[in-house]
């Protein structure tokens, strides 16, 4: 009787346990395991954090990850023109952080959209078969300036790999080693777009040889120094909106055959133009002709230097500025420098007040013509020894303010 009344209790106590676990089950009383909608994602294309604050998700082709506002490659063997999208599901793509593409090298192409307004340093670090890229902005961020972070090669980052060119960017004057780093920039890439800058900060494209295109929105309103120093298979730069043209911004730019210097711009910086031997043109069809407007009020030392294919100049003045006299910046060859160059003639020119003061510049051979059309004083030995002209033309209104050897060993000037 007491084996049967033991069996009974034992089956009555296995019963409750199956009930009270069937109430917790009920009641969402989990014993640790969890369920399915609480914990981890609902397919293998998102994932998150411990706590489920961070989620990234994979598109359907398998070519970004998207993390909140940001996006990267899903996988290094993306290939092919990329296109960055500026949404997904209706939030803006704004953020394309370090790393994001590094080591994509079968990706020839990528436009990124105006919708970003952040990239990370090495975000395209390693995409040696880039042969066109579409930008923004230059560097990290819009209006850069000053720092690393406003170099064209800062989004290629500083380390090294198989298709990659050493590059050395300067990025404010110093030019010390705090000033500057290396980029690795792909060999192959030739075509770069900015379709949403402002400014283009000092040395942002800086030695950039492998460059034959570089396209800028109109919107851009400052360069800096050396902002295109040495990118020498450049043909043709358009930047409309300029008010100056700072120092050594051309310099080295070999295939640079044509510029415009707009109405706004007041001030050519000192080696502006130098080592142009293919200029042949400023604000002129004419071939070997350049026209510099009277807006303009300072011309820095040199920044002609090397361009060896001018036939005709028009000036505003002689020399550095209007009115000049007794310096060497009142010299007509001022603004070629005494840098020597193939094509460039030594003349000395004197200058100073009753002091046998002389400077030797480096002036066109193929120089001809020179036309001045807003002076006041011709100086001293302005245009001495410059024995390849055939014909000086100047304002009226400086024919009587004439220096001694003004004229000597070149072409009488006519007075216009």
């Amino acid at each position: 009787m007491k084996k049967w009344l033991m069996m009974i209790l034992s089956l009555a106590f296995a019963i409750c346990c199956c009930l009270g676990l069937a109430a917790c089950e009920l009641f969402g009383l989990g014993t640790g395991g969890g369920n399915s909608s609480s914990g981890g994602s609902s397919s293998g294309s998102v994932s998150g954090s411990s706590d489920g604050s961070t989620q990234s998700q994979e598109d359907s082709d398998g070519t970004f990850i998207y993390s909140g506002t940001s996006i990267k490659a899903a996988t290094t063997s993306i290939s092919g023109e990329i296109t960055i999208p500026t949404e997904r599901n209706g939030v803006s793509i704004d953020t394309i952080p370090a790393d994001a593409f590094k080591g994509c090298n079968a990706i020839t192409s990528i436009t990124v959209p105006e919708s970003v307004t952040e990239i990370g340093a090495g975000a395209f670090n390693g995409c040696s078969s880039l042969r066109s890229i579409t930008l923004p902005f230059v560097g990290s961020q819009k209006g850069n300036g000053g720092t690393k972070a406003a170099c064209f090669g800062y989004i290629f980052g500083t380390s090294s790999y198989q298709g990659g060119m050493k590059i050395l960017q300067y990025f404010r004057e110093g030019y010390g080693t705090s000033d500057s780093d290396f980029y690795y920039i792909p060999l192959t890439l030739r075509f770069v777009t900015i379709t949403n800058e402002i400014v283009i900060g000092y040395g942002a494209f800086q030695n950039c040889s492998i460059l034959s295109t570089i396209v800028l929105n109109d919107e851009i309103i400052q360069v800096g120094q050396c902002g295109f120093q040495n990118c020498s298979k450049i043909e043709e730069i358009n930047l409309p909106n300029i008010s100056i043209i700072p120092a050594s911004l051309f310099s080295g730019c070999i295939s640079l055959s044509k510029f415009i210097i707009n109405s706004s711009i007041d001030t050519i910086g000192k080696e502006a133009f130098e080592g142009c031997s293919a200029l042949s043109s400023l604000n002129s069809e004419a071939a070997g002709t350049f026209i510099i407007p009277n807006t303009v009020i300072s011309i820095g030392s040199a920044a002609f230097n090397g361009c060896s294919l001018i036939k005709s100049i028009t000036l505003p003045f002689v020399g550095g500025q209007k009115g000049n006299s007794d310096k060497s910046s009142a010299c007509f060859g001022y603004i070629f420098g005494t840098k020597s160059y193939q094509g460039g003639i030594s003349v000395e020119q004197i200058y100073g007040a009753g002091i046998n003061m002389s400077q030797n510049f480096k002036i066109p051979s193929s120089l001809r013509s020179v036309i001045i059309t807003n002076e006041t004083i011709i100086a001293r030995g302005a245009f001495q020894n410059c024995s390849m002209l055939q014909s000086i033309t100047i304002n009226k209104a400086a024919q009587s303010s004439v220096g001694e050897k003004a004229f000597d060993n070149t072409a009488e000037p006519t007075w216009n």
